[in-house]
Parts: C-alpha cells; structure tokens; sequence
C-alpha cells in the first residue's frame, strides 16, 4: 500500500519516490534498482514557436510510446505520468527516481510548413549518460518512418530483438496528415480526463471518422470517448454504448491488427452487451499485442473484477500503477478494487494518494466518500462532499449528501435532495443510481429496487458491480435484489 506521496499537481518536477519504493514489506520500504528496460518517454518539446502545434508534438510522444509498448520485454511508462514532466528541465536522473524508469527518451520538435525536424536522445536515468541521439529532418508525411525509425533505435541499444510483425506494426498510420491532425486533436481533449474533455473528444473524432471514413484509430478513440461518458454517468448509457460498440467494430474492421481496438471493443461488448467471455477476450487480445498500454490493463482489470476475479484484476491495476505511477486513474482503480474486496483501509490509502496527485477530479472525492458511507463514516463523507462541491451540483455528488442526511436522521433534507434531483432530471441527464442511493439511505427499498431496475435496462455501469458493492449489502438477500443480479449473466 502507498505511504505519503509528495506531489504539487501542474508541477513539472514531482518530487516523491516511485510507486515501487512505496510499497511496504513488513515495516520497510522495499526498493528496487532501475531496470534500464523500463522506458519513459518525455514530451518532446515544441520548438516551433507556436502553441497550437503542442498537440501535435504531443501525439508525436504517444506515437512514441505506442511503438514502444508494442515491443515484447520493455515496460513503457504511460501518458499521464511522462506528461506531469512536460517542459521539464532538471537531471534526467530525478525522472528515473520518479517514474522508475532505467531508460529515458527526451527531444526536440520543429514543425515549419510541410517540413519536420525531430531531435532525439536516449538517456541512462541511472547515471545521466546518453547511449543514442539522432537528428531526423524530412518532409512532414514521413512523420510515421520517424517515430518507427526511434523506436526501432531504442530497441536496438537495449538489445531488444524485433520480430518482422512486430516491426511493421510499430505506429499507426493515418490516410493524410489533415486526418492525423485531427485525430492528435480528439486524444488530446480525451486525455484531459473531464467531462468537457470526453464531449470534446466525441465532436472531434466524429468529424475525423465522417471525413476520414477508412481511418481505423479515429474509430477507436471515438469508441474510447462515448464509453467514458457512460461509465460516469455523463451521458444516457443507452445512447453512447451503442455508439461506442459501433466505432469498435468498425475499427476493428479497418485495422484488426491495432491493439487499441481491442480494448475499446471490449469495453463496449462487456458493459453494454454483457457478454463477458467475449469482452475478457478481447482485453486479454489488447494486452499481449500492446503489453505495456495502461488503458488496455485497466479494462482487462474492469472486466475481470465483474466476473468477481478479484486477485486477477488488482493484479491488472498494480500492473497500471506501475506503468503510469502518476496517473489519478491508476490509483482510484486499485482504491476500487480493494473497496469491492472489502479492505477499506487499503483502498483509503489509494484514494488519498489520488487526492494528494490531484485534489481536483470529482470522481476521486466521490468515491472516497463511498466508501466512508460503506464505514458508516457518514459526517466524514458529508464534509467531504460538501467541501468540494463547486459552480452547478454534481447528481452522484449530491446524492451522496442526501444519502449522508438521511443516516445521520436528517430525513427532511434527504428528501429535499431527492426534489432536488429531480428536478435535475427534468433538465438534464441524471444518472438513475444518484435517485437508487438516496431511496436505500431512506430504507425506501421498493424504489429503490425500481431504480436498480431501470439502471439495468439503461445499462448503467455500476450495475456491473452490484454484487460486489458494499453500498448495495442492505438488499441481499431479498429476492428481487437477487434476480437483478442474475440477469447480468455474471
């Protein structure tokens, strides 16, 4: 479990351990050498003068670390982490203390009309030395040689051999440089990780999948965006999961050999379709093509702790952890997991070590208050809410504050919260279990039964949990809790 972390978020110079020096082993901090075979790649910086063309100098890293991850034996450090060291410019051996990382790739892009100059460099994080770097300077359609080119490099230094498959297979093409463009676009707004990222996304990645129909990683991402708003409840999951499953599928279609569909399809035919040997199936695909793809591990592990696999999946999420130790995801995703296997302490740990990454995301402050309410720690999770609660109400937040009144007696609010809702509704999307969780708090439990129900036929995520979640234990047992859950097949 982690102990204190020590990080200023927006800061480009985290200054705690990495995720393998946390971890305690009878009283000690256990520690580990850096393996010169785990990679992290730095956002390479843009040179050009003009801030629109960071996007682009971005998606060049992920390219990198794409190609990267497809290589058998290297472990790649994922995005979240290498980019909290955007613009960073300190001892390449402080990088290699903070990710655990053995090997570093830093460099320089220029982009001047149709014309690219990349400069590279492959660092020894140990000791500071550089084992390789390269000037690469051509038209700007050669942008894909490029990233293969240092890719293939760095293999080649650390003695990695390349099967001819695995060789081609490096980085993603696109049909033009205007589709590639656009597709940088999509990911960026997606890797915000927000609501108003994930919308974003959508708008753009439709358009690219309209104008570029034949482009394979546009489908994907767009399949990536519409899952994230029907996991938060930040769209009607009946309406984007089909959206989701159809991008997957076509994506899938274009391209069956690009790792990424795999986990976009699985996530839509897991959590929509609920056919779980197929979705298991299809994350397992994604992992053994892109090993070291922190988004496939952590679908794999989602889809594994549905079926109750509970040891696999946090196995999958330590996994995350280690390949995006800075990452929020990746900590709230073991907090997760340890708070459907019960051990609240630990998954306490995981959250507020989210929290010290960044205190911002709603979605960490919502969780954790879960999981004092399942501690009936019910002031500790009102406070909680309530102090972060900012600008319009957030449904799920609020229904942990109406779900806290009610524990604590207060019923007249709880039922003034409950209005609230819905009145929301009215309006806008509100998530059926934001009306499930005030109704049980209530003891309300015919409602609160209808809207497990109606969760079920809108193929609400969290349904995929209700045998797990501790939250729903006051209605085991009760026969129409029961067939609810033997409907998800699990």
């Amino acid at each position: 479990d982690p102990v204190a972390i020590k990080f200023q978020p927006g800061s480009y110079a985290p200054t705690f351990a990495h995720t393998s020096e946390l971890k305690v082993r009878g009283g000690e901090p256990e520690t580990r050498p850096l393996n010169p075979q785990t990679v992290a790649v730095l956002p390479l910086h843009n040179q050009s003068g003009d801030p629109e063309e960071d996007s682009f100098c971005e998606g060049i890293t992920d390219d990198i670390i794409y190609a990267l991850s497809r290589i058998p034996g290297l472990n790649v450090i994922g995005h979240t982490s290498v980019f909290a060291f955007k613009g960073f410019a300190g001892d390449v051996r402080e990088v290699g203390a903070n990710l655990g990382a053995g090997t570093v790739v830093d460099g320089t892009v220029r982009k001047s009309g149709n014309r690219l100059k990349i400069f590279t460099e492959m660092l020894d994080a140990t000791t500071g030395e550089v084992h390789w770097a390269q000037t690469y300077e051509r038209p700007i359609e050669d942008v894909f040689a490029v990233e293969a080119e240092i890719a293939e490099a760095v293999a080649r230094v650390l003695q990695m051999t390349l099967a001819p498959p695995v060789s081609r297979g490096l980085v993603r093409s696109a049909p033009n440089m205007d589709a590639y463009l656009l597709y940088l676009r999509g990911r960026h707004a997606w890797n915000r990780m927000s609501a108003d990222g994930y919308r974003t996304a959508t708008e753009i990645l439709e358009r690219a999948t309209s104008m570029f129909p034949s482009y394979a990683s546009a489908y994907s991402g767009l399949a990536d965006a519409y899952t994230y708003l029907a996991i938060w409840g930040l769209a009607r999951p009946r309406e984007v999961f089909p959206k989701a499953l159809q991008a997957a599928q076509q994506a899938l279609r274009l391209d069956p050999s690009l790792p990424h569909v795999y986990s976009s399809l699985a996530a839509a035919t897991a959590f929509y379709e609920w056919r779980w040997d197929e979705g298991i199936a299809y994350a397992r695909t994604a992992t053994e093509l892109e090993p070291s793809y922190s988004f496939g591990q952590h679908v794999y592990g989602l889809c594994l702790m549905a079926r109750g696999e509970m040891d696999e999946a946090r196995e999958c999420f330590e996994r995350v952890v280690d390949l995006d130790p800075i990452s929020v995801r990746a900590h709230r995703l073991l907090g997760l997991v340890l708070y459907f296997a019960r051990r609240f302490a630990s998954a306490e740990q995981w959250l507020q070590a989210a929290l010290v990454l960044d205190r911002e995301p709603a979605e960490t402050h919502y969780m954790l208050a879960n999981l004092y309410m399942s501690q009936r720690r019910f002031a500790a999770a009102l406070e909680l809410m309530e102090r972060c609660e900012t600008g319009s109400p957030d449904p799920l937040g609020l229904s942990v504050v109406g779900a806290c009144h009610a524990h604590l007696n207060r019923r007249e609010k709880a039922l003034e919260i409950a209005a609230k809702l819905s009145r929301m509704a009215e309006t806008s999307y509100v998530p059926l279990r934001a009306f499930a969780r005030v109704h049980l708090a209530l003891g309300n439990m015919d409602q609160t039964i209808e809207y497990l129900a109606r969760s079920l036929d809108e193929r609400a995520f969290f349904v995929t949990f209700l045998k797990l979640d501790p939250e729903f234990d006051p209605l085991r047992g009760d026969p129409q809790f029961d067939e609810l859950v033997s409907r998800l097949g699990l």
